[in-house]
């Protein structure tokens, strides 16, 4: 009778304490003391009958058993096994949505921050920069005469020409989006003579004297009182103070929209002058 499904178990070597029983199948094959056993599966159809196991009848070779072999799948195929499916359509967009394809996945939002945007500078305050950066001059006093003058003489006022002393002059401060352009003209020269009251306004910067005799024909005064200490507080001269009136004009844009605006700036000097008196002495002669 043949065996369709053998097993072999592979036992330790009998020790001569643990020696098997006569007739107890097993059979020493090699040098390390191992021992064969014949074991058949009786579930198997065409298997041996219960009374007639098969390492019970001597003389007869046993079929040599079949090895099944567990197999583990090749790293390309285990590779290809964990590969999730590959995602079809679009990129992932930024924000939170699903891709289509074999799968779906969410996707959470993602908040970008809107850029910083510093706070919008008043256009007043920009002008003032602006006209700061002008740097307006104070007015140089001239007059037409130096240390001394005398009572009901004419005296000439005027003051430096030019750009400098008289304008136009023009700067532009810049704030982020916001900029404004200032730009100032000397619009007129107030002069205060120091005797009470004794004031000349004049719409410019004046005529400057070179020995012309006369008044100014713009801009001078003629002076009535001496520079008494007693009018003067002490010091024998009076102040002369001269102040130039500068309008100041600027436009520009703040907040995406245009703005404009306009301010006076005084800026003054001072010269003290002493004023005295011309004595005439008549002699009737012999």
């Amino acid at each position: 009778m043949s065996l369709l499904a053998l097993g072999l178990v592979v036992l330790p070597a009998p020790t001569a304490a643990h020696a098997p029983p006569e007739g107890g199948g097993c059979k020493v094959v090699d040098g390390a003391g191992r021992c064969l056993i014949e074991a058949a599966d009786p579930a198997r159809p065409g298997g041996p009958r219960a009374s007639a196991p098969s390492r019970d009848r001597p003389g007869r070779r046993s079929a040599p058993a079949r090895r099944e072999e567990n197999r583990s799948p090749t790293p390309e195929a285990s590779s290809t096994a964990s590969k999730p499916p590959p995602l079809a359509g679009a990129p992932l967009p930024l924000g939170g949505g699903t891709v289509e394809g074999r799968g779906e996945i969410d996707l959470p939002p993602i908040e970008i921050d809107p850029p910083a945007v510093s706070p919008a500078v008043s256009p007043a305050v920009l002008a003032q920069r602006a006209i700061e950066m002008l740097d307006l001059p104070a007015p140089a006093v001239r007059m037409s005469v130096s240390e001394l003058a005398f009572v009901g003489v004419p005296v000439w006022l005027w003051i430096d020409p030019g750009p400098q002393g008289t304008g136009p002059l023009s700067a532009t401060a810049t704030a982020g989006a916001s900029q404004v352009t200032a730009t100032a003209r000397l619009v007129a020269v107030e002069w205060t003579m120091g005797p009470p009251g004794a004031q000349v306004r004049c719409a410019g910067p004046g005529t400057p004297w070179a020995g012309q005799s006369g008044p100014s024909p713009d801009c001078g005064y003629t002076y009535e009182l001496r520079s008494l200490p007693e009018r003067t507080g002490g010091t024998g001269r009076w102040p002369v103070v001269a102040t130039g009136i500068w309008q100041v004009d600027w436009s520009g844009v703040s907040g995406g929209a245009p703005v404009s605006g306009g301010q006076t700036v005084l800026l003054t000097a001072e010269q003290p002058l002493a004023v005295g008196e011309v004595q005439v002495l008549v002699d009737g002669g012999g």
